[in-house]
């Protein structure tokens, strides 16, 4: 499954991002819910959800499927189980089930032991946590993406998409505990990172849905200083004019994200 296309639809799905960072990695909050949701975890979630979708495969993908699985299960070396799960991972992604994408995914990560690999399995649990049609399934895949970009930031706590990665799904589907958590964790990676252009943009985004178009605007400029050929800023900047009334700033920046 190719990374960069994982975490570009990722980033798109929302914009909003990251952790705060002092000394430990996870804070009690953090690893409280972390255990949460490890407990809350069940393998049979994804045999179940297997279980719905086989028989609406056709016959070619269904062999893709069971043969890459029966190869999966005869094999002993752990090498070849881990592209095994990589090839099943990409199959169930292009066959529209990414719950099982994920899952399989989350297999790679737990045996490559990488952060890179944990990237991958939260961005795909992140594509089905969008695509969910029904609240069980976004919750079990949001709870997968959330503990999967928090053990890539584990292993990689200076890695400022990792750190965005988790704050835009906490964002996305905030702790009861803590509902604040994604917004807190971004305000804290551009405090950390004021020339980070994807926190710029989120907190952009993020003012404009709060209805503070200033803000908004204050934000999104800095962000096109700091990149003037991002297209996600251009395109975000005519919506910011627009609200506050500025329609010559909102048709040139409409302008520009047309071309």
């Amino acid at each position: 499954m190719n990374k960069n296309q994982l975490i570009l639809i990722a980033a798109a799905v929302l914009a909003v991002v990251v952790i705060y960072f002092g000394f430990d990695t996870k804070d009690a909050s953090l690893r409280e819910a972390e255990s949460a949701r490890a407990m809350a975890f069940q393998p049979t979630d994804f045999i179940n959800i297997k279980r719905a979708v086989i028989n609406d495969l056709s016959s070619e993908r269904r062999n893709a499927i069971e043969s890459l699985e029966f190869a999966l299960e005869q094999t002993e070396d752990e090498s070849q189980k881990v592209e095994y799960h990589k090839q099943l991972s990409s199959n169930w992604m292009q066959f529209g089930v990414p719950a099982l994408a994920g899952y399989h995914a989350e297999q790679v990560a737990e045996k490559e032991m990488t952060a890179e690999a944990w990237s991958i399995s939260g961005s795909t649990y992140s594509i089905c946590m969008h695509r969910a049609d029904t609240e069980s399934r976004k919750t079990l895949c949001a709870n997968r993406a959330i503990a999967s970009f928090e053990n890539a930031v584990s292993l990689e706590p200076n890695n400022l998409d990792n750190r965005l990665n988790l704050a835009v799904t906490l964002a996305e589907f905030p702790p009861k505990n803590n509902p604040m958590a994604g917004i807190e964790q971004l305000l804290e990676l551009n405090r950390q990172n004021p020339e980070y252009v994807p926190a710029l943009y989120n907190l952009g985004r993020l003012n404009i849905q709060v209805g503070e178009y200033q803000r908004a605007v204050e934000r999104l400029e800095r962000a096109y200083d700091l990149e003037p050929d991002n297209q996600r800023v251009i395109c975000l900047l005519p919506v910011a004019y627009g609200q506050l009334g500025d329609n010559e700033n909102a048709r040139r920046f409409a302008e520009l994200c047309e071309q």
